[in-house]
């Protein structure tokens, strides 16, 4: 057994439950009214490809724990590069939609499991 499998797991499952609340409350937040008559066109476009890479990020991160549960007893770079970017994102998140004192504490928390997930990938790796 390596040494993070274990941890692997459970940042897999971790990420797979973040991943789907996630979807669950942006699909919830976009149907929660009616902005026809405040958007215009360019809006809603800009507005639509924010949804688009929400959905996006949040599939990846269901499917980054599926595989790292799957993989948590394997030498894999997969891992390691899934962790990688799983980090990325989310630090990237956390410098660029940080405007108040509860986002910037919200983005700092969710980099927690992403370093998890990360940290045991990288253990696994290494043996």
């Amino acid at each position: 057994m390596l040494k993070g499998s274990k941890h692997l797991r459970i940042a897999g499952m971790l990420e797979i439950v973040i991943g789907v609340l996630m979807l669950l409350f942006t699909w919830t937040l976009v149907g929660a009214g009616d902005f026809s008559a405040v958007l215009n066109e360019a809006a809603a476009s800009n507005a639509l490809m924010s949804i688009v890479i929400l959905y996006g990020f949040h599939i990846f991160e269901i499917l980054a724990g599926i595989i790292g549960i799957v993989c948590a007893n394997k030498k894999s770079a997969l891992t390691l590069v899934l962790g990688l970017a799983l980090f990325f994102i989310n630090l990237w998140e956390f410098f660029s939609y940080g405007t108040d004192v509860m986002q910037i504490v919200m983005h700092a928390i969710t980099l927690i499991v992403p370093y998890y997930y990360l940290h045991n990938a990288y253990r696994n790796f290494k043996g």
